[in-house]
């Protein structure tokens, strides 16, 4: 189905110009933004550039990328004013229940460009589907397919998703944060309440997870830098039976594997 039978009334080219936010090249999500908050999205929104005709017209419609050519309606915005260095937004009623549901396939041939008039998108653009609810988070899928950043995994925990909290919260094991700024890993073990889920709490809420490295690099560096750098992954997971010792015993040999004493944030 084509995009103006659900929203017909926006095929203005007077009045909108439709935004399809992408991830930049240094990795900022537009959809983590989207789920975190209605005020993280909306100051993606704020254009902070020179050239103040990117958004010729007040009415911006707004879609966050999932992933290709995959997009996520993020709303509809005002800007109110535009005197400044940059735009005051504001958000509008419009469409607002279909906000983090409506997904949408952009297939027009010009790839680079983010901004375009309601008759191309009209055109090049087709509803995919639309969740029941509000998009939170991606769905969990497997352990070997953890290897999410700080702010992939703060989303998730922040936001409660329960498929990933049933699953985390189910085991124990050993885990990698990787800097990928330095290249220097951090290898750890989770066997208290709430199995690897638990554990990965203390990192969202503190980010050091009170481990003396990254205590002494968290003082040293900004919040900023432990969610743009930082890589969460699993390395082996264990029975919830599991004690205490062998755990331990399997979060050293990893340590010894990867070196992460030597070269790494593993002081002991």
């Amino acid at each position: 189905m084509k995009l103006d039978r659900l929203m017909h009334d926006l095929n203005d080219d007077t009045k909108y110009r439709f935004h399809l936010a992408k991830t930049e090249p240094g990795g900022r999500h537009p959809l983590h933004a989207l789920a975190r908050s209605r005020e993280d999205w909306l100051n993606w929104q704020v254009y902070r550039g020179n050239a103040k005709e990117r958004f010729p017209k007040n009415c911006v419609v707004s879609f966050a990328q999932i992933s290709g050519d995959r997009f996520l309606f993020g709303g509809i915005f005002d800007i109110v004013d535009r005197a400044g260095e940059t735009y005051e937004v504001a958000y509008t009623e419009a469409y607002e229940e279909l906000i983090g549901r409506l997904i949408v396939n952009y297939r027009g041939k010009n790839k680079r460009a983010t901004v375009f008039t309601p008759g191309y998108i009209y055109e090049n653009t087709e509803v995919a589907g639309i969740y029941e609810h509000k998009f939170k988070g991606e769905p969990f899928k497997s352990f070997d397919e953890i290897n999410h950043g700080f702010s992939e995994i703060e989303l998730i925990v922040k936001n409660n998703l329960n498929d990933w909290r049933v699953a985390l919260s189910s085991v124990y094991g050993v885990y990698l944060i990787s800097d990928k700024t330095t290249g220097k890993h951090y290898v750890g073990s989770a066997y208290g309440q709430e199995g690897v889920w638990g554990r990965w709490n203390q990192y969202v809420y503190n980010f050091h997870g009170n481990n003396a490295d990254l205590v002494e690099l968290f003082e040293k560096k900004t919040e900023a830098y432990f969610r743009e750098s930082f890589k969460f992954s699993i390395l082996e997971v264990l029975s919830s039976a599991a004690t205490s010792e062998s755990i331990i015993a399997r979060e050293k040999l990893w340590k010894q594997k990867l070196l992460s004493n030597e070269f790494g944030y593993n002081r002991n």
